[in-house]
């Protein structure tokens, strides 16, 4: 009798954390070329069409560059515009075709014991100097969950995309990965 009970207290264990656990933050930043010495930034006004957490977002990101040192003004050289998705993760995403064909997300298989499906919530931020012409930062940060919302992520997503910023201009992106608690 007793072995039984443990068999489902282990099941029901197992069950629950296949839902709970570290998050793996993906983070992808290039610092193109260095900020101008006046960093004044207006938000893009066209995006796609509004929702709360989009507008929740570029509501966090705008804070975050004003805690880095920027300044949000309407006279801005740098404008910043804000992507924000959620797919299912079991689908892959691809671009390009034939030989120039390549993966931008694989699909992710559904973990052991998991009782719902994965989705990818993305989150891209992109600064480009307008005087000089050119992106000045690119930086996405993904995470899969299950149970958790795109608004929980959010701060996390933030702070992980704008991470690179000004940390000096590279060739090549960087690529990292992150890990915290929280409800997956």
């Amino acid at each position: 009798m007793m072995i039984r009970s443990l068999s489902w207290i282990l099941a029901g264990a197992m069950t629950v954390s296949a839902c709970a656990g570290p998050i793996e933050t993906r983070v992808q930043t290039q610092q193109v070329i260095a900020a101008p010495e006046q960093k004044k930034f207006s938000v893009s006004p066209i995006d796609a069409t509004a929702n709360s957490d989009l507008v929740r977002a570029r509501d966090m990101v705008a804070k975050a560059l004003s805690k880095k040192g920027y300044q949000a003004a309407s006279d801005a050289s740098i404008l910043v515009h804000v992507a924000l998705s959620e797919r299912p993760a079991d689908i892959a995403v691809n671009a390009g075709e034939k030989e120039a064909a390549r993966s931008l997300s694989a699909a992710k298989e559904q973990k052991r014991f998991q009782s719902c499906k994965d989705h990818e919530q993305r989150l891209t931020i992109s600064l480009f100097d307008q005087v000089r012409g050119t992106m000045l930062y690119s930086g996405n940060a993904s995470e899969y969950h299950c149970n958790g919302t795109v608004a929980q992520s959010l701060p996390f997503l933030v702070e992980s995309a704008l991470s690179g910023l000004d940390l000096g201009p590279t060739s090549s992106p960087r690529i990292t990965t992150r890990t915290r608690q929280g409800v997956e």
